[in-house]
């Protein structure tokens, strides 16, 4: 299966939750005039059968802005499961990066740790099911913990089960009584972390979108996301960032590759999130090559697909390009 399809389908999967809906793409007119989607309560389910999943074309990203697009909204503020989680989304808020970060990293390693509970369980630890999904690179697990890594590394069977069981143990005390939040909670506090946070909090929200976990309720997030993720990339590499130029002309190429997605470009969401636009391609990778960073692989995979490219274009688009300038 072509990888554009994959990658359509995980975003699109996102969306509807593996399928209770139809999707059709609008045309760049009705991105530009949506509204601002609406806060999505905790305990509903969207029940609708068609929904809009937005691709960002050249008409409509001259139009948008990220000045025009207000900030995805909190519902109200209730107690939680843990006073120490409503503490820091009361900071997050107020917006603080660091604290809208790690409520997001506890929240995920609470989540990962849903399905390792004791149910009963009254022996040792680790328990068995949590040692054998630490021990294969469980996806959920795979970043649960810095001192996962640290642990499965030990040589000593006996030292490294007891390391491992000290931090089932750790994390079961941290989750107690865990229940996840609404989508709407999840998604603007990743969205309060990528405005105002590190370069790494701004990608975390490009490359690994904070939909809620099981993503059957978050339609609202996704359209949003759709919509204003790439304004957000687009808004860096006009400001000089390579990081981001590199990606946008990434993500308006991928899909017009009939082979494997190039694994130098790692925003998969982001290329479905965009139209097809071989001129922009070509603009955002010259532009990337023309500034640099520095990274020999990726500046490889660039001109691969500037040479892939410049036979869609004539010699005049490929020679405008060479010198555009957002």
């Amino acid at each position: 299966m072509r990888a554009r399809w994959l990658l359509a389908a995980a975003l699109l999967g996102l969306a509807c939750g593996y399928g209770y809906a139809r999707l059709q793409r609008p045309a760049a007119a009705d991105i530009a005039a949506a509204p601002a989607p609406a806060a999505t309560q905790p305990d509903k389910v969207e029940t609708s059968t068609t929904v809009r999943l937005p691709r960002l074309g050249e008409a409509a990203a001259q139009t948008l802005s990220l000045r025009n697009l207000p900030h995805p909204p909190l519902p109200p503020a209730r107690p939680s499961w843990s006073s120490a989680q409503d503490a820091l989304r009361q900071r997050a808020e107020a917006g603080d990066a660091a604290a809208a970060r790690e409520w997001l990293e506890r929240d995920g390693r609470c989540y990962s740790m849903l399905q390792f509970g004791l149910n009963g369980y009254s022996g040792d630890l680790p328990t068995r099911e949590f040692s054998r999904a630490a021990s294969r690179g469980h996806p959920r697990l795979r970043t649960v913990d810095p001192q996962l890594q640290q642990a499965l590394a030990i040589g000593d069977e006996a030292q490294r089960r007891q390391a491992l069981g000290a931090l089932q143990q750790r994390l079961l005390d941290e989750c107690r009584g865990y229940a996840p939040q609404g989508p709407g909670v999840r998604y603007a506090l990743g969205e309060i972390a990528a405005r105002n946070g590190s370069d790494k909090d701004f990608w975390q929200f490009i490359n690994d979108p904070p939909l809620a976990f099981g993503y059957s309720r978050d339609l609202d997030q996704m359209i949003d996301w759709a919509r204003r993720a790439p304004l957000m990339v687009r808004e860096r590499a006009r400001g000089g960032d390579a990081d981001a130029a590199y990606a946008l002309g990434m993500a308006y190429a991928q899909g017009l590759e009939e082979g494997r997605a190039d694994e130098a470009n790692s925003s998969h969401y982001l290329s479905a999130a965009v139209s097809d636009d071989p001129l922009q391609a070509y603009r955002w990778l010259s532009l990337y090559l023309r500034n640099g960073d520095g990274d020999a692989a990726r500046s490889a995979a660039a001109r691969a697909q500037l040479e892939r490219l410049g036979g869609q274009l004539s010699a005049e688009q490929r020679a405008q390009a060479q010198g555009w300038q957002p």
